[in-house]
């Protein structure tokens, strides 16, 4: 197969066949295209890569380093509630030590994706033609921490009611002369 017997099908930047190209190859050719060969898919366009003008960088530039510097200050409180949580395994007190260091997790995570966010948005200022790319890898972090952080005010929200419907309850009872649960009336 030479390479005057293959067929080309040009497309435009928008997306328009070019059917002038495409007679004037097989004008040339001396095989022309059947109706019914298989035709090359076509490229999608390449779009050029957006570009943030130098003041939304700046802004991008202070929300980078204000995500990173929240980010930083609870990945360090988390290390401290860590620390908090062994002592307070260590001198007997497992239960709050437990709590203590799943609240010590959850922050770290929380932390690490700010920090993520962070560095991504950094990125985005530095580079040249990855503007979109990196700010999606930072949206990526910052969904994932405002989900978590949506579930956990679910849940205590959830823990305060409880805890307030019981605190009213066993008031009721014990004006009624009743006990409450076992320590608490």
């Amino acid at each position: 197969m030479s390479i005057d017997n293959l067929w080309y099908e040009r497309v435009s930047r928008i997306g328009l066949g070019g059917s002038k190209f495409r007679s004037s190859v097989a004008s040339k050719s001396s095989v022309a295209p059947r109706g019914d060969a298989p035709r090359p898919a076509p490229a999608e366009p390449r779009a050029e890569p957006y570009e943030f003008s130098d003041v939304h960088k700046d802004s991008f530039r202070a929300l980078a380093a204000s995500v990173s510097f929240v980010g930083v200050c609870t990945l360090m409180f988390a290390g401290l509630s860590a620390v908090f949580a062994l002592g307070e395994v260590y001198l007997g007190f497992v239960p709050n030590g437990l709590g203590t260091a799943v609240a010590a997790a959850v922050y770290g995570v929380m932390a690490w994706w700010m920090v993520s966010a962070g560095r991504s948005l950094s990125a985005m200022v530095r580079t040249r033609g990855q503007d979109v790319e990196r700010l999606m890898e930072a949206v990526v972090q910052l969904r994932r921490l405002f989900g978590l952080a949506r579930v956990v005010i679910i849940i205590l929200a959830m823990l305060v009611s409880v805890g307030g419907a019981l605190v009213v309850w066993c008031n009721l009872v014990v004006e009624r002369g009743g006990e409450c649960f076992g320590s608490f009336g």
